[in-house]
């Protein structure tokens, strides 16, 4: 569906409270965002049309230019287990031609693309 972005260098593993592997990303900090708001192949998603977003926890998280976070997507894989997508980059304010349809914050995409977290996950378990 989405090109495969780099391996991940730096990365956080990630653990939800009961102990259970949630992934791996390089911004521990991650947010809730619809993936069909990918522009400019694939280099920058629309957040949010708000001030805030929705972090995995469902906790609401005030958006600022310059935060690093990850962006995430439920979704599965070909035998229909959860298979985030995923990105990483840099919050920015909405460019005009976004913002006339109602985008206020962007998340300008690292170089490692888009990418689903068994992706990360075989990468990981692979180098180390």
């Amino acid at each position: 569906m989405f090109g495969r972005g780099g391996i991940l260098q730096g990365l956080v593993r990630m653990f939800r409270p009961s102990g259970e592997f949630a992934g791996t990303a390089p911004y521990p900090k991650r947010v809730w965002a619809d993936f069909n708001g990918l522009f400019r192949s694939g280099k920058i998603l629309c957040l949010s049309h708000k001030n805030t977003s929705i972090d995995e926890d469902g906790n609401t998280v005030k958006l600022h230019r310059g935060m690093h976070l990850t962006a995430f997507m439920e979704d599965e894989d070909g035998d229909g287990k959860r298979d985030d997508l995923i990105a990483s980059g840099i919050v920015e304010a909405s460019p005009e031609w976004l913002r006339c349809r109602g985008s206020k914050w962007i998340l300008v995409i690292d170089e490692n693309g888009v990418s689903h977290e068994s992706e990360l996950r075989n990468a990981a378990e692979s180098s180390g």
